[in-house]
């Protein structure tokens, strides 16, 4: 028998680390783009800031006058954690609305005044 290089061992092994070249090479793709991106963000940011150093007009906003967006009460998500339905007020006034479809949702977590239903 002659001794051969191409052995199971020796194939596989070369595969093996043609593979981690390859995961290599689109690491480093992926951090030159990553890159390309954070140079633009610096770049707007370095825009905006010559803009302000202008003199700006300053608005004066009474606070009552704004009409905030208040976090809703009950949110259904999906499997995916896309929002399916909110529901804004009172916690007892949407249970006796909606009782079935609380029902049949999950209750997944709450965060203060706000819970979470998974459909």
């Amino acid at each position: 028998m002659k001794p051969t290089i191409l052995t199971q061992h020796n194939v596989c092994a070369f595969i093996g680390l043609l593979m981690a070249l390859t995961i290599l090479w689109s690491a480093k793709a992926e951090a030159k783009v990553q890159n390309f991106d954070m140079e633009t963000a610096h770049i707007a940011v370095n825009d905006t800031v010559k803009e302000l150093k202008e003199p700006a007009m300053v608005l004066e906003v009474n606070m009552d006058e704004l009409h905030l967006k208040t976090l809703p009460t009950i949110t259904f998500i999906n499997k995916y954690g896309e929002v399916v339905a909110e529901f804004y007020g009172e916690k007892s006034e949407i249970e006796g609305k909606f009782k079935e479809l609380l029902k049949s949702g999950s209750f997944m977590m709450s965060s203060g005044k706000h819970e979470f239903y998974l459909i």
